[in-house]
C-alpha cells in the first residue's frame, strides 16, 4: 500500500503535521473535515496513483499543535503559511466541509498558489445563516455544545471502528474509510491506558461555536476568478446545523463565484468522500487531466 511520508511544519505558534504521498505533476492538497484528521483522505489518495499529494492535519486536529483560541482566520492563515513554506504552485485544493471553507479563504489570500478548487460540500453558509447563529451562540461557551461532551476515553481503534460501525452517519461511509478515521484518530493518554481523541471533544466543540470573521470572506468571494468544482448534497429539512449529514453549503454559493462548476449530489450526504472516494477520485482525475 502506498504510504506517505509525515512531517511537521513551523507556522508559528504550533507545528502542523504533513502527510505527503510521492508523485509527479502539480501537486494536490487535501484538507478535511472538523473532528477529523488528513488520514480520512487515504482511499481517495490511493484511487490516485502518481499523484503528487499533500495532507494536512489542521490545527487542533491529528497529530498537529492545538495552541490558542479557536480562530477560523487562524486557521485559513495556517494553511496559506504552508503553501508558503512548501513553496506549492499550481495547486489543485481539494477541501472537505471546514476544509473547503478553509481552502477558500486561503486562495482569496493568495490566488497565484492555486489552479483550481474543488470543494465537497464546503461550510460556507448563507450570510443569514452565520448572523442566525451568531445571535443563537452568544453568550454560550464550547462546553455548552453537545460535541464538547463526545465519549472521550477508547481501549483502542477497533473498540471505536465497532462501535461506530452500525451508527449513523457512520453507516453510510464505506467502511475501509471508517477504519482509516478510527486507525488515526486516537491518541495514548499521558497517564491512563485507554487512548483519547486526538481532536479533543471541547476544541472540536469550539470550532462549531466559533464561526465568525466571515465578513472578509464574503467581500471576497466575487472576485475569486480561479476555476471552482463545487459539489454539494441536498440541505435536507433541519436546514444546516441540525443534522451533521445534512449539508451547510449555501445554495447560492455557485452563483456567487464567478468562475464555478456546481453539482448537486442528490443520493449523498455531507460525508461526501467518506460515502464515495471513487467518485472524488474521479473529479480529481478529471480536473489535473483537464489541464495536463
Amino acid at each position: 500500500m502506498r504510504q506517505p511520508r509525515e512531517f511537521t511544519i513551523d507556522v508559528g505558534d504550533i507545528d502542523l503535521a504533513v502527510h505527503e504521498w510521492a508523485g509527479t505533476g502539480e501537486p494536490l492538497l487535501l484538507l478535511h473535515a472538523t473532528g477529523f484528521h488528513a488520514r480520512c483522505w487515504t482511499e481517495v489518495v490511493l484511487r490516485l496513483p502518481g499523484r503528487h499529494i499533500y495532507a494536512i492535519d489542521l490545527r487542533y486536529h491529528g497529530s498537529s499543535g492545538a495552541a490558542g483560541e479557536v480562530d477560523w482566520g487562524v486557521m485559513s492563515r495556517d494553511v496559506a503559511a504552508c503553501l508558503e513554506i512548501l513553496d506549492l504552485n499550481n495547486v489543485l485544493g481539494v477541501g472537505h466541509s471546514i476544509g473547503g471553507y478553509l481552502l477558500t479563504r486561503a486562495a482569496t489570500q493568495d490566488p497565484r498558489r492555486f489552479r483550481h478548487l474543488l470543494l465537497l460540500d464546503p461550510v460556507i453558509m448563507s450570510p443569514e445563516s452565520y448572523a442566525a447563529l451568531g445571535k443563537f451562540r452568544a453568550g454560550l461557551s464550547a462546553s455548552d455544545h453537545p460535541v464538547s461532551r463526545r465519549r472521550n476515553q477508547w481501549r483502542d481503534a477497533d473498540e471505536m471502528f465497532e462501535r461506530f460501525a452500525g451508527r449513523e452517519p457512520f453507516t453510510t461511509w464505506r467502511p475501509e474509510v471508517l477504519r482509516d478515521y478510527c486507525e488515526y484518530a486516537l491518541r495514548p493518554h499521558s497517564e491512563e491506558e485507554w487512548q483519547q481523541l486526538a481532536c479533543d471533544p471541547i476544541n472540536e466543540a469550539a470550532i462549531y461555536m466559533h464561526q465568525g470573521g466571515n465578513e472578509v470572506l464574503y467581500e471576497q468571494l466575487p472576485n475569486l476568478q480561479l476555476p471552482v468544482t463545487l459539489l454539494r448534497a441536498p440541505p435536507g429539512e433541519g436546514g444546516p446545523g441540525h443534522d451533521f449529514a445534512n449539508s451547510p453549503t449555501w445554495p447560492k454559493l455557485g452563483e456567487v463565484l464567478p468562475n464555478c462548476t456546481e453539482t448537486l449530489l442528490e443520493n449523498h450526504n455531507h460525508f461526501i468522500p467518506m460515502q464515495d472516494p471513487d467518485l472524488v477520485a474521479r473529479y480529481i482525475e478529471d480536473i489535473c487531466n483537464a489541464g495536463a
